[in-house]
């Protein structure tokens, strides 16, 4: 923290050949980001109590579940949907409501634009900066699935996609009131079916020819 350090700069521009205005203006800032520490340590721990106060508690701590999604992103979802998403019939209400949907600006397989539907500046705000850090973290499949998407869309077109499935995340762990888990993500069928067609076009385009036979039933 700036503020813990302070003390220690100053004493380092002591030793330094700086005239008297700049020292007194390099002074002047390092105070003025001590006191904005100290102003976003109080707003958080303010945050913190009404949090605790309420019956946001537990919605608190699922959302913390999901990679990528600490404490202040948590507070900034809650603030912006609640604990419930019951006015949202299902999670592409919710994706349409925050402007996570992207628009299908397609020709010919090319991407002609990554501009999102509008909505919640807030919430789609704080979903893009955790679908930054969640495309970095080892481990999570946001991060599997930015590096499918990023070299056939572009990074930003991969972020934007990485959110939404972030929101789908969040909408699923507010539902049903249990903790994130990347198995039951996973195994979602949408998502098998992704990553099938993911992986035979894959092949496809290095030259080999698969075929995909169903299941056979076994009778009783």
């Amino acid at each position: 923290m700036a503020k813990r350090k302070i003390p220690q700069l100053i004493e380092a521009l002591q030793a330094h050949h700086l005239s008297d205005a700049h020292r007194f203006l390099i002074e002047h800032c390092l105070q003025h980001m001590a006191f904005l520490e100290q102003a976003i340590e109080q707003l958080e721990t303010r945050i913190l109590q009404q949090i605790n106060q309420t019956n946001l508690t537990r919605s608190f701590e699922l959302l913390q579940t999901i990679p990528a999604i600490k404490q202040a992103a948590a507070a900034a979802i809650l603030a912006e949907v609640g604990s419930s998403v019951e006015p949202f019939p299902s999670h592409k209400n919710l994706a349409s409501w925050a402007g996570l949907c992207p628009g299908n600006n397609k020709s010919a397989n090319k991407i002609l634009g990554t501009n999102c539907t509008k909505g919640n500046q807030w919430l789609r705000s704080a979903l893009a900066e955790c679908a930054w850090s969640a495309s970095m973290q080892n481990g999570s499949i946001f991060k599997g699935r930015f590096q499918r998407l990023a070299p056939r869309i572009g990074r930003r077109a991969a972020v934007v996609a990485v959110a939404h499935a972030m929101l789908i995340a969040i909408y699923d762990v507010l539902r049903t009131g249990q903790p994130y888990s990347k198995e039951a993500a996973r195994d979602k069928p949408n998502q098998k079916h992704r990553l099938i067609r993911h992986h035979f076009r894959c092949l496809q385009q290095l030259g080999v020819k698969v075929t995909i036979d169903k299941p056979s039933e076994t009778s009783a």
